[in-house]
């Protein structure tokens, strides 16, 4: 099975919050229960509520490094818009997004507008200009869609879309299917949705793992937050070196990129 990595830029800048949303508050009053719930320690509740104060609230460069060195073809998705505590601006991504690039990995974007075709196509547009780079392809923040936004998605000129999922089972498997022109590759797992341990979450993964197998699926997609990727989510961090070691070490994983994936599909489709 080939395994596709990529990973959801919902923060860049501790500025980008101050007086733009209600993050920090949020943030603080869930680590602080979380650690009176034993959930997480209290080093890592402090090291969450300190990271408000710190100029970057990103994870990239560590994120591209550990990828680079275990041949992991992953995709960056970038917003280019606001909304559910994805504040930061276009403008503000523009060196960010031409870092990623120019580090060989792919770069798309991360939407807001899933129920809007105007909206689609002016994130879509606002990449362009904003970065002079033709966006890979889309997911949409939160893994929000309706039965609209695939195909205006796809008119909107994205060669594919990872966006749908299955909240309620916290996972989806099922295999790409084509949109108009475009791919649609379901999410297979998704960090936010799995448990907030490392042995649980190494658990759940490889039954969602074998579920793919036992379908028979060719393909199957990882989401991981960049921003996690450090002391202050040691856990989920962990679970994501893990599974990187895991599929690196076993022969019947490959990592693959998107844009492969396609040129695969697109040879069988026709």
């Amino acid at each position: 099975m080939k395994v596709i990595l990529s990973h959801d830029v919902d923060h860049l800048f501790a500025k980008d919050h101050w007086m733009r949303d209600l993050i920090y508050p949020k943030l603080c009053v869930r680590s602080g229960l979380s650690a009176l719930k034993g959930s997480i320690t209290w080093k890592e509740c402090f090291l969450r509520m300190g990271s408000c104060f710190q100029k970057e609230r990103n994870c990239l460069d560590a994120v591209m490094d550990f990828d680079a060195a275990h041949g992991v073809k992953s995709t960056f998705f970038f917003g280019m818009n606001q909304g559910l505590g994805m504040s930061y601006r276009p403008h503000e991504a523009k060196a960010k997004i031409l870092a990623v690039h120019a580090r060989g990995f792919d770069v798309g974007v991360h939407g807001i507008c899933f129920d809007n075709e105007a909206g689609i196509q002016k994130e879509y547009d606002t990449f362009v200009d904003t970065t002079g780079l033709n966006p890979c392809g889309i997911r949409m923040h939160y893994v929000r869609f309706d039965d609209a936004t695939f195909p205006r998605e796809a008119k909107a000129g994205y060669a594919f879309d990872t966006t749908e999922f299955d909240k309620e089972s916290g996972h989806t498997v099922k295999a790409p299917y084509k949109v108009q022109t475009m791919w649609e590759f379901p999410l297979t797992v998704m960090d936010a949705y799995l448990p907030q341990s490392f042995e649980k979450a190494k658990e759940e993964t490889l039954r969602i793992l074998d579920q793919c197998e036992e379908a028979g699926l060719a393909y199957a997609t990882v989401l991981f937050h960049d921003n996690q990727f450090c002391d202050a989510y040691a856990d989920i961090k962990n679970w994501y070196v893990w599974l990187i070691e895991y599929l690196s070490a076993s022969d019947k994983y490959e990592f693959i990129s998107f844009g492969q994936a396609i040129n695969e599909l697109e040879s069988k489709h026709d």
